[in-house]
């Protein structure tokens, strides 16, 4: 566990990490898909070469892994062991010496792998810069907990909410996708509730693995011509203007509007989406993935790869921004031109 004066844990079990009075930079990195075994060498080695310079190029003060960081897929990784891909992510990521958290993917914990999330945890938490809580146990999920940052004299500016999106309903592949369930998303909101009394204009960004439905929802209004849908950035690059959205119900977003605390949510998953919208005032961003190895061919494919920086305003504001690997961005989302 990361160790240093200004990062501690509250009486609440919600970590707390002091800021200076300059704009705090977090990087959001997703869907690395590390396979460490011995189909995958190559493709590991483009993946770590990528976040190296795009670490570098961001400079974050606290870097956001949003799943799916390791690869126990044997017919493409060559293993199924999570605990030795775990370990090595681990030490990858200690070098760069920079806080970072830790969420779980849909793919993490493959079926068939070695490690279960408790035991992925546990190796995760022993990271020397690593920020990571398995959260509560009565929680759905392995992973739901959150990251205060406050200023100099310990007031709250943001609550970063770190969830599990899950896995497969009922553990199967053929279910379909998770999604954020009901005790997490209670939870989540009665202490970003709580959290309000320290300071009544506080903001909270969201980040977890698997989009929500209103994601799709709001792309489809915006082809349509709602204006009330914002562009930010980014496209949608999945075949069919696919999105890996959960078949089952999910209430979190519209808990999100009712709380209205939480402005930024933040996932991964589709690896060629790379879409930024503002819908009914929360911004919705895919992060830019990394993968080498999962998709077929996808490493001739480069609009999708880099990270996403969020600049957090020590006033209360934040932006986020792509950081891509090379200079090109895709310019179009299906049918409409940024200009």
């Amino acid at each position: 566990m990361y160790e240093n004066p200004r990062f501690y844990k509250d009486t609440d079990e919600h970590f707390v990490l002091k800021t200076t009075k300059e704009i705090f930079k977090i990087l959001q990195l997703t869907d690395l898909h590390l396979g460490f075994g011995i189909f995958s060498k190559n493709q590991d080695k483009l993946a770590m070469e990528a976040v190296k310079k795009i670490i570098k190029k961001s400079k974050p003060n606290l870097i956001i892994l949003t799943g799916d960081s390791i690869f126990p897929y044997i017919i493409k990784s060559g293993t199924r062991n999570n605990i030795k891909e775990a370990k090595k992510l681990v030490e990858f990521m200690d070098t760069f010496k920079i806080p970072y958290a830790f969420l779980f993917g849909n793919h993490d914990i493959e079926m068939g792998s070695k490690g279960s999330k408790e035991e992925i945890s546990d190796i995760i938490i022993k990271g020397k810069y690593s920020i990571f809580n398995k959260g509560l146990n009565k929680l759905t999920g392995v992973g739901n907990y959150i990251i205060k940052l406050v200023n100099e004299e310990n007031k709250i500016i943001t609550a970063l909410v770190i969830l599990d999106s899950n896995m497969y309903r009922n553990g199967w592949f053929f279910s379909g996708f998770d999604c954020i369930h009901k005790d997490q998303t209670d939870w989540c909101m009665e202490n970003l509730s709580r959290l309000k009394y320290e300071n009544p204009d506080l903001f909270a960004l969201a980040f977890f693995h698997m989009p929500l439905p209103e994601f799709k929802e709001a792309y489809e209004k915006m082809k349509l011509g709602d204006r009330s849908v914002e562009y930010n950035f980014g496209s949608i690059g999945e075949s069919n203007d696919y999105f890996g959205i959960s078949k089952y119900e999910c209430e979190f977003f519209n808990k999100v509007l009712l709380n209205k605390t939480i402005k930024g949510i933040f996932c991964g998953h589709d690896h060629l989406n790379t879409l930024s919208l503002t819908y009914k005032g929360i911004m919705m961003t895919y992060g830019m993935s990394i993968d080498y190895l999962g998709y077929s061919k996808i490493g001739k494919r480069y609009t999708q790869r880099g990270g996403t920086l969020i600049e957090v305003n020590p006033h209360g504001s934040f932006r986020a921004v792509p950081i891509p690997l090379t200079t090109v961005v895709s310019k179009f989302v299906r049918g409409k031109k940024n200009v």
